[in-house]
């Protein structure tokens, strides 16, 4: 299987990860559980350390000449948007915004992707679900730099930069913010993703195919886990070394080398729906808390069980989230990205929006 085929499992992990995020920002949780979901971020770490292992995989048919410039493309421009709408709604609205404040400052900082403790006291841009982007463009920086140093060797050179960083970066948690942000564990995630993508490359298609339904009771199980993890098992305490990795990264890890081999054992979902909320889910973790906030604020006047933590009202949010952020990406995202990579992204066609067979 050629390496720049789109595979439409990790489409179908990405709205996985992205819905999760959605519900629980909802608040919602099942009787006798604990709100679940956060776990899509570790996911979504998983994925981009196999997609960026993916396109810089020397054996590759896919180009590393635009790397960069193509992720800065995808990424940037909805976060501005998003951002620098969300201060406008600051400077006319701040009784609405609550921790948020229209600071110049802060807004530079978060367009540049730098890290800064808000009001709130956590360490979060103006649009706080961009604190995952700051580790994305991160990951990216550091994979430039490999690409600069060695090409060949360019994912295991950001993986050195990633751990040295981290290790470095703890010494000096208690001075800077920066520090105490690149410090966390998280960031191994990402290199567990890319070594899921080596995992998976090991395989060769007649043996996954050999193995599928293993694969696929795998990767059941490792979704099953994630949510039992955070919703019925004891909370994770943040003081233990590595906790979350170990919690939450190795099964976000076996998602993904499962749903990988399934893809090359011939058994990628062909369901149209769930790929296209694959296809959105970046757009849908960044104006889902818009969507959230708007209905709780509009509707949530006039019908009072808006306001509570029901399945119903769970169901809603979710609902129209993932139907703002579909009609997004189709006709804002989708043609802005094509748009772009055409003009500025160099010659390799992309494929990441290419629609699969119904």
């Amino acid at each position: 299987m050629k390496t720049t085929t789109k595979l439409n499992n990790i489409q179908l992990l990405r709205a996985f990860a992205a819905v999760a995020v959605v519900v629980f920002h909802t608040g919602f949780a099942f009787p006798s559980m604990r709100p679940f979901g956060s776990f899509g971020v570790d996911v979504f770490f998983v994925i981009s350390g196999y997609i960026m292992a993916r396109i810089l995989d020397p054996a590759s048919d896919s180009s590393s000449d635009f790397f960069f410039r193509r992720r800065v493309l995808r990424i940037v421009p909805p976060y501005w948007f998003f951002t620098l709408l969300l201060f406008l709604a600051s400077l006319c609205i701040p009784q609405l915004m609550g921790s948020t404040r229209a600071d110049g400052f802060d807004l530079v900082r978060s367009l540049l992707f730098i890290p800064f403790t808000k009001g709130s006291g956590l360490i979060q841009p103006l649009l706080f679900i961009g604190w995952s982007l700051n580790y994305e463009m991160y990951f990216y920086l550091t994979l430039a730099i490999g690409l600069l140093i060695y090409k060949r060797y360019a994912v295991w050179i950001g993986s050195f930069l990633v751990i040295a960083v981290m290790l470095v970066s703890a010494h000096f948690a208690a001075q800077s913010v920066a520090a105490q942000f690149y410090s966390r564990e998280i960031v191994l995630e990402f290199i567990l993703g890319i070594l899921s993508y080596y995992l998976c490359r090991a395989f060769p298609d007649h043996v996954a195919r050999r193995i599928r339904w293993p694969s696929l009771i795998v990767c059941i199980a490792a979704a099953l886990q994630l949510i039992a993890i955070q919703g019925i098992f004891p909370p994770l305490r943040p003081h233990l070394p590595l906790e979350r990795v170990l919690t939450l990264g190795i099964p976000s890890f076996l998602l993904v080398v499962s749903a990988s081999l399934l893809s090359q054992g011939k058994w990628d979902t062909k369901f149209a729906s769930l790929v296209l909320i694959g296809d959105a889910s970046y757009i849908l973790y960044l104006v889902h808390p818009y969507c959230e906030y708007s209905i709780g604020r509009t509707l949530g006047k006039y019908h009072d069980w808006l306001k509570l933590d029901s399945v119903w009202r769970a169901l809603i949010l979710v609902t129209v989230s993932i139907l703002v952020a579909v009609l997004i990406h189709l006709y804002a995202e989708g043609p802005a990205v094509r748009f772009l990579n055409r003009n500025f992204g160099g010659k390799r066609k992309s494929v990441e929006f290419i629609t699969p067979a119904a």
